[in-house]
């Protein structure tokens, strides 16, 4: 018997789903007796031949080559639905993940529909980091997406400028990016359209490999105390001073002390939160770099350079604090984004 190949992407001649309609048109047509092969696998399908050439099923050929195949008031669609690479100008997310935020943390700039596009990535981050290629897409998954409103293609307006900030202040073990899935064919007309694309920074691979041990020595304390053997770890590393400061993969992996600026203090310390599963923000002004930690129903005030240079637990988890957030829209935002509700007075 003759072996025929159908590869993904043939084009099939016809649709026919019997003989009967076949013989009313005068048209004879016999069972096939040739096997059939779908991507190199031999594939149980029915075939009919009608003037020397194989005709088979849609429905049959779909199954076999796992492909969708759908029929709705006399449109058959086959495969994936090329509609969906077109952006219609809406937000799209599973859940109004913002009615469960404080209503004072959003406005023209800080919108529901960013928030709940971030959000969604958040709750789905460890789905999404499962399988992500070279640019950090997950092609199986469905992202929720915003229109960033007043964005052109040389200026992506307010609330995409303020979501990459807000990004930037989530981001440590896990990176918050901002962009749109390959393939958009109509971008150009919405320039405002993000979705948010998590990530394992692997850049920190040595970081990673080398605090392995230590987050799973922690995995099961209460947060508060995860908070301390975290900064006392990190202290442990490292010695503020401003000649030659490490990054993160350098206080993990070199020989202590390892120098240190405020900013290497705040990220060592948002990456490990973020590895421990502690929910933490990242606040920078001007001359200094801190971290709000959500511990115990509330967050607290988290500057590990000040701790390691007063050497004193009271200077570790504050209420009060000498300096001011110069972003507390931005910085209240990725709060609400990591635990919703939490800043509601």
């Amino acid at each position: 018997m003759r072996k025929c190949s159908f590869l993904t992407g043939f084009v099939l001649g016809a649709l026919m789903f019997g003989g009967i309609g076949a013989a009313a048109t005068g048209i004879t047509a016999m069972l096939s007796n040739h096997e059939f092969y779908f991507n190199g696998a031999k594939a149980d399908v029915e075939a009919y031949i009608i003037n020397g050439n194989n005709y088979l099923k849609l429905r049959d050929v779909a199954e076999a080559l796992d492909i969708s195949i759908d029929y709705n008031n006399g449109v058959v669609t086959v495969g994936e639905d090329k509609r969906n690479d077109v952006i219609d100008g809406k937000a799209y997310f599973k859940e109004d993940y913002s009615s469960y935020a404080n209503p004072e943390i959003f406005d023209d700039v800080y919108t529901r529909e960013a928030y709940n596009a971030i959000r969604q990535s958040i709750v789905d981050i460890k789905e999404i980091t499962s399988n992500i290629d070279a640019n950090q897409y997950n092609n199986s998954y469905s992202y929720a997406h915003y229109i960033g409103a007043n964005s052109t293609m040389t200026d992506i307006g307010k609330t995409n400028t303020a979501m990459n900030s807000v990004g930037a202040a989530l981001s440590g073990y896990y990176n918050f990016k901002l962009g749109f899935e390959p393939g958009k064919l109509n971008y150009y007309e919405y320039p405002g359209y993000r979705i948010c694309m998590p990530y394992v920074n692997t850049h920190l691979n040595p970081a990673i490999k080398a605090t392995d041990d230590f987050v799973a020595e922690i995995k099961h304390l209460p947060d508060r105390q995860k908070v301390k053997k975290i900064a006392d770890y990190i202290c442990d590393r490292v010695v503020y001073k401003d000649d030659n400061a490490a990054g993160i993969n350098r206080v993990f992996t070199e020989t202590p002390p390892v120098n240190a600026i405020c900013a290497t203090y705040s990220s060592a310390f948002i990456f490990l939160c973020q590895r421990a599963e502690i929910p933490c923000v990242s606040i920078v002004d001007d001359i200094h770099a801190w971290n709000e930690v959500y511990v115990d129903g509330r967050w607290y005030i988290a500057d590990i350079s000040y701790y390691d240079v007063a050497h004193t637990d009271n200077m570790l988890l504050r209420t009060n604090y000498p300096r001011t957030d110069i972003n507390t829209d931005k910085t209240n935002f990725a709060k609400e984004l990591l635990v919703p509700g939490s800043t509601i007075r």
